[in-house]
């Protein structure tokens, strides 16, 4: 990788620069200065010539005088910013009277510097010199940024290609080992006695967790690289989580949950069916276990609350148990956050409910204390469409 070079190094080097100035006296003067000091040089007498120059040879700094015939240094200084293949390059104003007025506007169109007429060759060298160096730091820069990005892009290649081989590896090995277990569950159950059996449902229910989770993981991959084509349609949210708690969460500790809806409108979303609902089945399921690890809590409660607020349609899934700790909060929405791993737990629900609702366009959010418990907060963009002019269909439609 490039190394930047300190700004005494950057300084010592000479650059190119064009003067522009309609006085040939000054052309001179600034020349005799410019190359007694190594730089090389170029002249232009007016704005319109500046630009014709710099587009057969780019300089590395521009001295442009302020009035000219033709067209004015601000004008040309102006279309020079205004031109992505040269907009980069420093402008020092000249001018032979400093008018507040003229040096703000110098400023506002993209001036580095200006210098007044008539010129002390010490400050004008020190001037270019100092400019020069920051143009070059600037460039070795973006140099860097980019051999980074480039590092960085063959990194995630790496990781994805290990990712990728690994998934393959286990679900190679996981095959086998399904496949006996079902075979002795179907066919050899007589012949085992009840501790062997348990020994065959626990081969089973942790083949079953692995592969899951060889999923959530491909699935959050394919999220994290924009690999996936969202098929957006109009949900209505208060339905979708009626449902969930219905038919699915509220199985699991159906009177630990409570669900309050701010009123009684609408509370329509544009989502994919097929991954929106595993955000919510994910964090009330998390919140749900938070409180079962912890049966000294004073409140078992999972507490799920839906409203609007401004353009956005707001879930609050809160539970009483106690606080997390700032340091794990930091890493809430990390993969394998989990402090559950002895009891199977992976950190990828969290990860996923992230990933999937960013995806949608919105946001999410924690915050935990004492008094209140832990509250995560999913924030989506009402859908864009009104209702009974959409294409798309949804729930409640």
């Amino acid at each position: 990788m490039t190394s930047t070079p300190s700004p005494s190094d950057a300084a010592a080097r000479p650059g190119h620069v064009l003067i522009v100035d309609d006085t040939p006296k000054n052309l001179q003067v600034l020349g005799s200065i410019l190359r007694q000091a190594g730089h090389d040089i170029s002249v232009a007498v007016d704005g319109r010539k500046a630009l014709q120059a710099v587009g057969r040879a780019r300089p590395d700094l521009i001295l442009l005088d302020v009035i000219m015939p033709v067209m004015d240094g601000f004008d040309a200084c102006r279309a020079l910013k205004q031109n992505p293949a040269t907009s980069g390059i420093p402008i020092i104003f000249l001018t032979a009277k400093v008018e507040t007025e003229d040096v703000i506007r110098g400023f506002e169109l993209g001036a580095v510097d200006y210098v007044t007429k008539p010129f002390q060759s010490d400050e004008l060298l020190q001037r270019v010199d100092t400019h020069l160096t920051l143009a070059r730091l600037r460039a070795d820069r973006e140099v860097q940024i980019q051999e980074l990005g480039r590092a960085l892009a063959q990194i995630k290649r790496l990781h994805r290609e290990q990712d990728a081989f690994l998934r393959h590896e286990v679900n190679n090995a996981l095959g086998p080992i399904s496949g006996y277990a079902e075979l002795l569950a179907g066919g050899a159950s007589d012949c085992l006695t009840e501790r062997q059996m348990a020994w065959l449902a626990n081969i089973r229910d942790g083949t079953r967790m692995v592969e899951n989770l060889l999923v959530a993981m491909k699935r959050l991959q394919s999220f994290e690289q924009e690999d996936v084509s969202l098929s957006l349609r109009r949900m209505d949210l208060k339905l979708l989580l009626d449902d969930l708690l219905q038919t699915g969460i509220r199985n699991l500790e159906p009177e630990q949950l409570s669900f309050d809806v701010a009123s009684g409108q609408p509370f329509f979303v544009d989502a994919d069916p097929d991954f929106l609902p595993g955000v919510f089945t994910n964090l009330i399921k998390n919140a749900l276990e938070h409180v079962a690890q912890h049966p000294e809590a004073p409140d078992h409660t999972v507490r799920i609350r839906l409203a609007r607020e401004g353009g956005d349609v707001v879930v609050d899934i809160q539970n009483g148990g106690p606080e997390i700790a700032p340091a794990r909060l930091e890493t809430f929405f990390d993969k394998f956050n989990s402090t559950k791993a002895d009891r199977g737990g992976t950190g990828l629900g969290t990860t996923y409910a992230a990933v999937v609702t960013r995806a949608h366009g919105g946001d999410i959010a924690v915050r935990s204390t004492q008094v209140e418990g832990t509250t995560v907060t999913v924030r989506l963009p009402v859908s864009a469409v009104r209702r009974g002019t959409s294409t798309l269909t949804g729930a409640g439609e």
